[in-house]
C-alpha cells in the first residue's frame, strides 16, 4: 500500500509542477522509476496506469484514455 502513495504522491506533484503540459504514460514512467531495468518497464508502467486510472476517478488527475496522456485537473 505505501508503494501505491509514493506512487500517487509523484505523478500528483510532477502534474502540479507542470500545469502547462501533460505527459504521456512512458514519460510518467520514466520520471517515477528513473533507474528501473528494461526488463521491469511494462510492470512500472501497469503500475503508474493503474494509478493515473485512481486518481482521475477522484477528479485529481485528468487521464485521457485515448492517447495515454495526463495532466492536473484544474
Amino acid at each position: 500500500m505505501r508503494k501505491h502513495l509514493n506512487i500517487s504522491a509523484v505523478i500528483l506533484t510532477i502534474l502540479r509542477d507542470n500545469p502547462e503540459r501533460d505527459f504521456a504514460l512512458d514519460e510518467l514512467t520514466a520520471l517515477i522509476f528513473p533507474d528501473s531495468p528494461p526488463q521491469d518497464e511494462k510492470r512500472n508502467q501497469s503500475e503508474v496506469l493503474d494509478m493515473l486510472i485512481f486518481l482521475d476517478d477522484q477528479k485529481l488527475v485528468l487521464l485521457d484514455f485515448d492517447t495515454d496522456r495526463s495532466s492536473i485537473a484544474k
